[in-house]
This record gives C-alpha cells, structure tokens and sequence, in this order.
C-alpha cells in the first residue's frame, strides 16, 4: 500500500520573494480590511502565515481553507484548548481582499522572520511544521483523542518548534490543530501543545 503524502515546511534557506501572499514566520500577516490585530493581555504575538495554495499535498479538513495565520501570547507554556483564547488562527477560504496587517508598535515579535517553502513528504510523523500526516507526540495523543467534545475536532496540521525563526513551543514542542468536523462546528479551531 502506497504511503500517505503530506506538505512538510522548509524555513529559509532560499533568496526570500517578498511576496506578501508567501508562507512565512514572523514577517508581515494578510487579513480582511476591518480585521485587527488579536489581543490577549495585549497585543499577541504573529507567529506564521500557512499559504496552501502551493502547497503539494492538502488534507481533505483544510481543501476550503487558502491561507492561515496564527497568533498567541508570547512566552506562555500553555495555550487554550479552544481558538480565541490565549490564541487565533484565523482560516481563509480566499486570497481576494487580503492585505498587510499593520502591527501595533507594542505587539511582540520574532527575532527574525523567513519565507518558507512546501514540500512533498511521505514522512507521516515528520518532526516539521506540517500539513496532514500525524501529529509528531511527544507526550500523548492530542486531547481531542481521548476526550469526547462536541465539535469531533479532527486533526490537520503541525505547528512545529522552528530554531531558525527563534519558535520555541516548551522544551522543542509542537502544536497540532485541529478543526470541527461535526456539522456547525467546522469553522472552530481546537489546540494542543506539547514538549518535553
């Protein structure tokens, strides 16, 4: 039986475009005209915007979803279970109308940002940044494995630690998202964090 293929992310490493629609760590975010900058204690943190328009392999959970961008409050060892808290991800199922975020003069951030690239890869528990696969565990499964919820979060990606964006979650950690996959909960995004 064929392996499952899956986009696993490089960071860096090539003479970046400067294309605001690229895959990114901690340069500039799109959003919508009216969105704003996300908050939570002040101003969060930009972590990463996830183009899937290029990349090679999306997973069935993320076909409608075109560009992504997470935020979270910085330096925190613990992040909710549920999006809108501590962070945000926010999900666009169109490029058309987005636009750089102005960032707030107090809003932290990387100490260096990068384009990425996708690539191809049939390492399913690749220790990367990644779309679809399975989650890298470095604890348990993710919560929503062995916890009922009502939302039936399904996994769809990996925010790994990233050492050249300076991307630490804990001790090398990882984040896995999930999204809803019972009927009215498919615009929710659900969060785990581990490290060691």
């Amino acid at each position: 039986m064929p392996k499952k293929k899956l986009s696993v992310l490089t960071v860096g490493g090539f003479r970046p475009t400067g294309d605001p629609f690229a895959t990114h760590f901690g340069l500039t975010p799109l959003a919508f005209r009216g969105e704003e900058w996300p908050e939570s204690n002040g101003p969060m943190m930009f972590y990463c915007q996830l183009n899937l328009t290029n990349a090679p392999v999306i997973p069935p959970r993320l076909h409608d979803i075109q560009l992504i961008t997470f935020f979270a409050e910085p330096e925190i060892a613990s992040l909710d279970p549920e999006n809108e808290g501590n962070w945000m991800l926010r999900g666009y199922k169109s490029l058309d109308g987005l636009a750089p975020l102005e960032r707030p003069q107090s809003a932290p951030r990387l100490r260096k940002g990068f384009e990425c690239k996708w690539e191809e890869s049939t390492d399913a528990k690749a220790e990367r940044t990644k779309l679809g696969g399975k989650p890298t565990e470095l604890q348990s499964e993710p919560w929503w494995d062995y916890r009922e919820h009502p939302a039936n979060p399904d996994y769809c990606l990996q925010i790994n630690s990233e050492e050249k964006a300076h991307v630490f979650w804990g001790a090398g950690g990882a984040l896995y998202i999930a999204r809803g996959a019972a009927p009215g909960y498919e615009d929710n995004w659900y969060l785990d964090i581990q490290f060691l």
